[in-house]
C-alpha cells in the first residue's frame, strides 16, 4: 500500500504495533485488516520497525539481555511504552476540511496506530509542505502530528525547530518541558487541568491558545491511559531523552570524568556537552533514520555514561517520588551546553545535498 514510500520520522525508531496491553490501553483495536494496515504503513515510515525506543526503555527497567525490544520483552508498564510513543504519534483531530482528499476519519481521533493510512497521508502532506517553508506552529493551529515533526514542537526530540535557532531556546524548552511531565507524574498538575492555566512558558506558548485540559493533550480517544497518567508522562520524558543521544538529532562533545550529574546524594558520570541541536527539515532524512537504528543504539551503548545508565537513575527518582527540584540540576546537567554551542544546522553528516 506504502511500502515504497520509504517516509522518515525524525526520533529514534518505534514498533508498529506496540505490545498488546499499551494497544489495550490505548483503545487501538480492528480486525485483523486494520493491524495489517498499520505494519504496511509502518514499512513505508523508516521510524517504525525497529523497536529502539523500547530497547532502551525496556533496559532501563532492567533488561540486561542480548535481547530487549521484542513485544515479548516487556519489563517497561505498558503506559510508559503508551507515553513514550506519544511524542511520535500524539492523538489529535482534523476538520472535515482538512480531511479532504483523504482516508482520514475526521470525527475520529488520529494516530498512526488507530489510522495508519490517514496518519501516512498526513505526514506525507506536511513534509512537503515543510520543504516549501510552511510554518506548523500555535498560531496557525496546525495540527499536532505537523507540529512535532516538522513545527515548534520538535524539541519533543531534542531537535531545533529550525536553522538558526539558538542552542540555549531549544535547551529551556525541553527543561520546560521535563517540569511540565514530572509535576504530572507527581500528581501536582491533574486530567482536569487546562493547560493555559499552567505557570510554564513553553506549555503557554504552545498550548496557551487551547481550552485543552492534560487528558485532552495525553489521552485523547484513549480513556485507558487516564488512570497511569503519570506514567505516561514519564514516558514522554523518557523519548526526549533518548533522542538527545541520537547523532541524528544533537552533537554532544566527549564526556569528561571532571563533571558528574546528582540527584540527591546519587551521583553519576556526566554525559558530554551538546555542541549543536540539529533542525530536521534539511536533513537527508535517510541518513537521519541510520543514527536512529538499532546498530546506532548498540555503539551508544559502549559509552560510559549511556543513555540507559541515566534513565535508571531517573527511574529511581521517580520511584521515589522525587520533587522537581530534587531532579531540575539533573536535567540541567544531562542537557547541557557547551561555552561553544552552535545555532543550529542540519549537521555536517546529515545536510541534504
Amino acid at each position: 500500500m506504502v511500502a515504497g514510500a520509504a517516509a522518515t520520522v525524525h526520533a529514534h525508531k518505534l514498533s508498529p504495533t506496540g505490545t498488546a496491553e499499551e494497544r489495550r490501553l490505548s483503545g487501538v483495536g480492528g480486525s485483523w485488516l486494520s493491524g495489517l494496515e498499520r505494519y504496511a504503513a509502518g514499512l513505508g515510515l523508516k521510524a517504525f520497525g525497529e523497536p529502539v525506543h523500547e530497547e532502551i526503555t525496556n533496559r532501563i527497567y532492567g533488561c540486561d539481555g542480548n535481547v530487549c525490544s521484542g513485544l515479548e520483552s516487556t519489563r517497561a508498564p505498558a503506559a510508559v511504552l503508551a507515553g513514550l510513543r506519544w511524542n511520535d504519534d500524539p492523538p489529535f483531530r482534523i476538520s472535515s476540511g482538512e480531511g479532504k482528499g483523504t482516508r482520514c476519519k475526521v470525527t475520529q481521533t488520529i494516530r498512526f496506530q488507530t489510522q495508519p493510512y490517514c496518519w501516512y497521508q498526513l505526514f506525507d502532506d506536511a513534509n512537503d509542505r515543510a520543504a516549501d517553508g510552511a510554518v506548523f506552529d500555535a498560531a496557525s493551529r496546525s495540527a499536532m502530528l505537523y507540529r512535532t515533526h516538522f513545527g515548534d514542537l520538535q524539541f519533543l526530540h531534542a531537535m531545533a525547530s529550525a536553522d538558526g535557532v539558538d542552542p540555549a531556546q531549544t535547551q529551556r524548552m525541553m527543561l520546560d518541558w521535563a517540569e511540565f511531565n514530572w509535576r504530572i507524574m507527581r500528581g501536582e498538575y491533574r486530567l482536569d487541568t487546562r493547560l493555559k492555566d499552567i505557570p510554564n512558558e513553553i506549555i503557554s506558548s504552545r498550548f496557551g491558545r487551547t481550552d485543552w485540559y492534560v487528558q485532552d493533550l495525553y489521552t485523547l480517544g484513549s480513556p485507558g491511559l487516564r488512570q497511569q497518567i503519570d506514567e505516561v508522562a514519564f514516558g514522554s520524558i523518557l523519548h526526549t531523552l533518548q533522542d538527545s543521544f541520537a547523532e541524528g538529532h544533537v552533537d554532544r562533545a566527549s564526556a569528561v570524568t571532571s563533571r558528574s550529574c546528582s540527584i540527591g546524594d546519587a551521583r553519576i558520570d556526566a554525559p558530554g556537552l551538546i555542541t549543536e541541536f540539529h533542525a530536521y527539515n534539511r536533513q537527508d532524512h535517510s541518513l537521519h533514520a541510520e543514527a536512529d537504528s538499532a546498530g546506532a543504539l548498540a555503539a551508544h551503548l559502549q559509552d560510559e555514561p549511556d543513555v540507559v545508565d541515566l534513565g535508571r537513575q531517573l527511574l529511581r527518582a521517580h520511584r521515589a517520588r522525587r520533587s522537581w527540584d530534587e531532579v531540575r540540576p539533573f536535567f540541567e546537567c544531562v542537557y547541557a551546553l557547551s561555552d561553544s554551542a552552535r545555532d543550529a544546522t542540519p549537521g555536517d553528516r546529515f545536510a541534504r545535498p
